[in-house]
This record gives C-alpha cells, sequence and structure tokens, in this order.
C-alpha cells in the first residue's frame, strides 16, 4: 500500500494532490525501468514532506547542520523518501530530485550489490541528468571532480 505522508504532526500543510503524485512515481518507475535492468514492479515507498529543518535533522541523526543544500534523501532503513516540504510537483528540478531517490528506492528494493553507498551515487547522477534532459530539456551540468568524490568509496576516511 502506498502512504503519502504530510508531516501534519509539525504543522505542515502541504497541499499536493496524491492521485497526481501516484501519477508521476509511476511514470517515473516506468523510466527507471526502460533504462536499467531493475524490476520496477514495485509498490510505491513511503513518501514523507518535511521542513528544511526537520528534513536536515532526519538525515543527519544528530545534530540539525546549519545551511545545507539538501533537497532529499532515501532512508534505507525503512523505505521511505523524504523531500522537502517546499518539493514542487511541476519544478523539472524537483521531479529530477524525485527521481533521483526513486532509483535510490529501486536499488534497495531490487538488493543491488555495491561496494559501498557512495558508488550507487555513480549510477543515479547520470540517469537523473538523462532523465532531466529526456523528459525536460533541462541539461544538468555537474562538476565531474565533485562527482567522483561523492560516488567513489573512501576507505580510511
Amino acid at each position: 500500500m502506498s502512504i503519502y505522508r504530510y508531516a501534519t504532526i509539525i504543522g505542515n500543510h502541504h497541499v499536493l494532490n496524491i492521485t497526481i503524485m501516484k501519477s508521476v512515481i509511476a511514470a517515473m518507475l516506468l523510466w527507471i525501468g526502460a533504462n536499467t535492468n531493475y524490476n520496477v514492479d514495485l509498490q510505491h515507498p513511503e513518501i514523507i514532506f518535511l521542513p528544511q529543518d526537520h528534513l536536515e535533522k532526519a538525515y543527519s541523526r544528530e545534530k540539525v547542520p546549519q545551511d545545507t543544500d539538501l533537497h532529499a534523501f532515501y532512508d534505507l532503513k525503512n523505505n521511505t523518501i523524504y523531500l522537502s516540504e517546499n518539493f514542487n510537483l511541476y519544478s523539472a528540478w524537483d521531479k529530477g530530485v524525485l527521481l533521483h531517490e526513486l532509483i535510490h528506492y529501486v536499488q534497495d528494493q531490487n538488493k543491488a550489490k555495491f561496494e559501498c553507498l557512495a558508488k550507487m551515487e555513480g549510477e543515479v547522477w547520470p540517469l537523473q541528468k538523462q532523465y532531466l534532459l529526456e523528459m525536460h530539456g533541462v541539461e544538468w551540468v555537474y562538476d565531474p571532480l565533485w562527482f567522483k568524490m561523492i560516488s567513489s568509496c573512501h576507505v580510511g576516511l
């Protein structure tokens, strides 16, 4: 069963048509299936929208980081995608962020094996870039050095 929560316990009155969100996720899963070898015949993940400070705290699991650029994350432990309450379903970039986290969900549900968690990003970023260009005409240019750093295992750090 798909669950979409809007973090009402912390005062968020996020309005989003659940039917549209389900359709977007279904379309994204089909896109992922067409562009990877993963099984995408999956239940939809739980999606929770949070205010930025709560999003950062949930991600860090410790003290709240200051001034981060965190838009979303996928929690491997509870199969949940956390999105900023500022998520805009009609923004190409925000859809790219959702796709990014949805790919992590698909990787997890398919029990994909990676040398380390960072290697998951090595697969996701190019797919997100491809999706943004193909589906929204947005060319996402990211720093190749940064990409190498965030998608490489760092032994001993």
